[in-house]
């Protein structure tokens, strides 16, 4: 099943493109990496699959078959969620930070939301000790496992990352990428369909270790987008091979 289809895709900010005749689909339960130099289009078009970034002014993104400008923006981001490069903490505890997600997500009996809670807690590798605490104290890593909590208990069928690991040290970010391993594949709670993951990433090793596909971007056009596999080993374009030899890779 395509979970998301972007055809034809212009993006123009301040009078400058960045985003070029973009087209790609994305099957259900794909975790694609989005690779690329710095001012590529990247984190643009995840934010065009969110409707974050108005700039568009050409082509369509559809999601699951429909165009995602017909949907209320509220309703749209419940099924398509973003994740910024830094967590945004509110007020209170780090359980309320969490739960506070409910009022976003699917109607759920107390027993599923008490199942989706501990779930939620059990794939971000978030410990009980931690649950009273401020969240606005915890560590950055830290941070970004409530983040991550706090979009699972939304259940959205697609989460978007923006480089969630910029910002954290080598050991922070390794612990966080396992969280995000282990939730490739998993079902959604209702309708016992795989999620799908559209990760922006700087570090080709994250890709490597995550990605089911690759989406590489230059000068905002399309260079590559493969199974990860054949593209860490041969990629197909000239321009594919002279970055990830600028990259040691």
């Amino acid at each position: 099943m395509i979970e998301l289809s972007v055809r034809h895709l212009n993006v123009t900010l301040q009078n400058t493109p960045i985003l070029n005749d973009v087209s790609l689909d994305v099957e259900n339960g794909a975790f694609v990496c989005i690779v690329g130099p710095s001012g590529a289009g990247k984190s643009t078009l995840l934010k065009q699959l969110n409707r974050l970034d108005p700039g568009k002014v050409g082509g369509e993104i559809l999601w699951r078959g429909q165009n995602i400008d017909t949907y209320d923006v509220h309703q749209l981001r419940r099924q398509i969620a973003y994740t910024f490069q830094k967590a945004v903490m509110f007020e209170g505890t780090t359980e309320e930070n969490i739960r506070m997600a409910l009022q976003y997500g699917p109607k759920m009996s107390h027993q599923e939301t008490e199942e989706l809670y501990q779930h939620a807690l059990e794939i971000a590798g978030i410990t009980p000790n931690i649950l009273k605490t401020p969240a606005s104290s915890l560590s950055g890593g830290q941070q970004q496992r409530v983040g991550i909590a706090r979009v699972m208990m939304m259940a959205p069928p697609v989460l978007l990352l923006d480089e969630p690991t910029a910002s954290l040290d080598v050991e922070t970010s390794n612990h966080f990428c396992q969280t995000l391993k282990r939730m490739k594949g998993l079902i959604g709670i209702k309708d016992n369909i795989k999620k799908t993951f559209l990760m922006v990433t700087h570090r080709l090793e994250e890709a490597k270790f995550l990605g089911d596909k690759i989406l590489m971007l230059e000068d905002g056009k399309v260079v590559e987008y493969t199974d990860a596999a054949q593209f860490f080993t041969s990629p197909t374009t000239e321009r594919g091979k002279a970055f990830l030899k600028a990259e040691n890779l």
